[in-house]
């Protein structure tokens, strides 16, 4: 009696072994993730950084992850879409946006979300000058300038 359940019990552990052994892994449903590193503007890694994951179809907040001490996260199991990663600070105010990226079933992206430089607080003073002068003298009527050196083109001639 003992040999004959220990045939049966070792049919059936080999029956299903096999069974297991032959199911497709199309079944699993696939895995997917997102891997990226938050830099600074001189491309040095921001230790703990605070990344979110936003999906850019509904422009909802998917998920939010603090990097680790080398700058880099990790988004595993995401849904297809697309999507942008953002750097945030601690009140959530958004420093950065990284590139739209498309993610589909089963696939892994490697992206990354940088700091911009900062800029001095003279930057773009200066550069609409030529703008504002011709702003200003298009209102007075002027409409064109000629040197003196230069005779006016007349239709004239």
């Amino acid at each position: 009696m003992r040999t004959r359940v220990f045939v049966l019990w070792s049919a059936a552990s080999a029956l299903l072994a096999v069974s297991l052994a032959a199911a497709p892994l199309t079944d699993l449903p696939p895995s997917t993730s997102i891997r990226g590193v938050a830099w600074e503007a001189d491309n040095s890694p921001i230790a703990f950084a605070k990344i979110r994951l936003r999906n850019v179809l509904n422009g909802r907040i998917q998920s939010g992850i603090i990097a680790d001490a080398g700058g880099r996260f990790v988004f595993e199991e995401v849904a297809p879409g697309a999507y942008l990663i953002e750097l945030v600070n601690d009140d959530g105010r958004v420093l950065a946006v990284g590139h739209t990226f498309a993610l589909g079933p089963g696939e892994s992206v490697a992206t990354f979300v940088r700091l911009p430089r900062k800029a001095p607080w003279f930057h773009g003073f200066f550069s609409n000058a030529a703008g504002l002068v011709a702003a200003a003298a298009a209102t007075t009527g002027i409409t064109a300038v000629a040197p003196e050196a230069v005779p006016p083109v007349s239709s004239a001639r």
